[in-house]
């Protein structure tokens, strides 16, 4: 027996403009509804339409999406985008975090998920009206959204893609979920952009800067300097270093600290060893013990506020600072120039390569690819004395540092 159709389609024209109209068949009774208009069945689904739908594929459509969000006969509950997103980056509510993390632990960070709660409640959900049904967004509407995000002129575009992208993931996922009608097509060109160049200082620049820091500076500065620009640390990984990681000429980087992860493994996942000289070895270690609050925690670079974790922060505005300070730099120019702390990582990269083999100086600096971490599991102790000597003839006589 074929089941009759849910619903049927009535056409009325008034005043040179087209109204469609439906007729629903109750599921349960087989009984036949008064007739609904579908552009009130747009705005319910949350459409912001003021155009007349013209044609009966668009009508039917809409029908469609009303049935399936349970608008008709209360079948199903409607979840909005505005809702489902507000609940997708949330770090203790998310079905989809807790179930990516249990199936694959650590696959996503909470300071991952938090940047992008952040981004989206700040600037994507804004934009969405309350009432848009999940059930109702396409690659169409996708567009819209990120045309608004560049039309309010806030964000770059590199972060607009980060909002979209994460937007995509959410509604690919509810998607999969069967939110949203597998046969709709979800996909988004990224916007054009430029990324901008990490900025380094001249030899000169750096050698100048380092005796500032060295003779008027703050030590700890110049010991967390020195350190990035020998071993290339990134700042989350001197966040996270412990005293316990650091011997007589070599470092353990099995940490690094994060904002809401707490300690964690560095990035890429993987613990390296970094030659560092006895010298610098033995005064981040008279750092780390100095801390006044001895609350055991074994920390190098403790906050001078709690003795814990520095900020996240931290290091950058400190650098910064001391650059101004130091005359090397005006404030202006390490803007245009994007001078970070991160920008002496980089420097020890310059300043090893060609003197290190290139796989060795992945590994040491944290540059490593799959396909090298699969080939090095750690470094050779030819490999680990490169990176030493490369330290102290091509790094340290520019600083003005000749100690063994």
């Amino acid at each position: 027996m074929i089941a009759s159709a849910p619903f049927t389609l009535c056409k009325l024209s008034k005043n040179d403009r087209i109204y469609w109209y439906a007729l629903f068949r109750d599921p349960q009774t087989g009984k036949r509804t008064n007739k609904k208009s579908v552009e009130k069945l747009r705005k319910e689904l949350g459409i912001q339409s003021t155009q007349p739908i013209k044609r009966r594929d668009e009508a039917i459509l809409i029908c469609k999406q009303a049935l399936d969000a349970g608008l008709l006969f209360g079948k199903k509950t409607p979840t909005t985008l505005f809702d489902y997103l507000s609940l997708f980056f949330d770090w203790e509510k998310s079905p989809y975090v807790e179930k990516r993390n249990l199936l694959d632990p650590g696959s996503l960070s909470q300071d991952y998920i938090s940047t992008r709660q952040n981004l989206v409640s700040n600037h994507v959900l804004p934009l969405i009206h309350h009432n848009l049904l999940l059930s109702v967004v396409t690659t169409r509407y996708m567009e819209q959204l990120q045309l608004s995000l560049v039309k309010k002129g806030k964000l770059s575009h590199a972060t607009v893609n980060i909002c979209m992208q994460a937007v995509t993931m959410a509604v690919r996922e509810a998607q999969r979920a069967g939110l949203i009608d597998a046969s709709v097509s979800i996909a988004l060109r990224p916007l054009k952009c430029t990324h901008r160049m990490r900025g380094i200082l001249s030899e000169d620049e750096l050698s100048n800067f380092m005796q500032y820091l060295k003779t008027s500076g703050e030590k700890r500065m110049y010991l967390a300097c020195l350190l990035s620009l020998l071993t290339g640390m990134r700042s989350g990984e001197l966040r996270g270093l412990h005293a316990s990681s650091i011997s007589s000429g070599l470092i353990t980087v099995e940490f690094a600290y994060a904002n809401k992860a707490g300690l964690k493994e560095p990035k890429g996942k993987k613990t390296r060893l970094v030659p560092c000289p006895a010298f610098l070895c033995e005064e981040l270690l008279l750092l780390g013990r100095s801390n006044p609050f001895g609350n055991g925690n074994d920390l190098v670079f403790w906050s001078r506020r709690t003795g814990s974790y520095v900020s996240s922060h931290y290091f950058s505005e400190k650098l910064q600072g001391a650059l101004v300070r130091s005359k090397v730099l005006e404030k202006q120019e390490i803007l245009d120039r994007n001078i970070t702390f991160h920008s002496l990582r980089h420097m020890a990269n310059t300043l090893l390569r060609g003197s290190v083999d290139e796989h060795v100086l992945r590994m040491t600096i944290g540059h490593s690819s799959e396909q090298l971490s699969d080939l090095y599991t750690h470094l050779s102790q030819r490999g680990l004395k490169s990176v030493e000597l490369a330290q102290q003839n091509n790094i340290l006589p520019l600083l003005g540092e000749n100690r063994e």
